[in-house]
């Protein structure tokens, strides 16, 4: 009732502001995402800002309401949608109020359309959205959701060696074995030899921790 009320005074109080900021949430039924949630600005068609695929699966749109207290924020980050510090500020301010884990999800997801080759932002979330995972099953479908985020972050941070190192240790606790020994191999192909020696140690441990005879003959080559 709370939310109803102070959606309503934003309304009132700053109509061009809500006419900006209402977002429109796609949870798509695509069996590798999930629910992964897509982000468009509510004046633009959903075609500008997913794929066809995922606008066809979509199984509802809701409209993010917003506390009364993130209005400062909304209006540093519509002034400044390029400042990191204005979104790590408004995501710190939405961990402190202890907002839903999706909602702080949102924000990450808004900040990284804004910054997509920001490490920060990139390894912030990632570790953000483990941590919701942890006390769940690794069957658990969130876990997917999980390494779909992964997936993403690696289409930009594909030289930095963390990133990768910290999705082939979620990837092992799965026990995806395959996909796991993969994503090693792409490491090694999309980073410089010089950074070699921080995945090798990984890898080894892994290969030798599994019935993969010729992987590992293969590794240790």
């Amino acid at each position: 009732m709370r939310q109803r009320f102070a959606q309503t005074k934003l309304t009132q109080k700053h109509p061009v502001l809500m006419n900006q900021l209402e977002l429109i949430i796609f949870a798509g039924a695509d069996k590798n995402k999930g629910n992964e949630i897509y982000i468009t600005m509510a004046n633009q068609s959903p075609e500008a800002s997913s794929s066809a695929n995922t606008v066809e699966r979509t199984k509802k749109i809701v409209s993010m309401i917003f506390e009364e207290e993130d209005i400062g924020f909304e209006e540093d980050i519509l002034k400044n949608p390029f400042s990191l510090r204005s979104w790590l500020r408004y995501i710190e301010h939405k961990k402190k109020c202890k907002a839903p884990s999706k909602q702080i999800n949102l924000v990450y997801e808004r900040a990284l359309k804004e910054l997509p080759g920001s490490y920060k932002l990139w390894y912030n979330y990632l570790r953000f959205r483990r941590k919701q995972v942890v006390d769940k099953c690794p069957t658990d479908p969130a876990y997917k959701h999980v390494n779909n985020a992964y997936e993403r972050a690696l289409v930009f941070m594909h030289k930095m060696p963390r990133i990768w190192m910290e999705y082939c240790e979620f990837l092992t606790l799965q026990r995806l074995v395959t996909q796991t020994r993969r994503v090693f191999d792409r490491s090694l192909r999309a980073l410089p030899v010089t950074q070699h020696d921080r995945i090798w140690p990984l890898y080894i441990k892994f290969v030798t921790s599994h019935e993969i005879p010729e992987t590992t003959i293969r590794v240790y080559r």
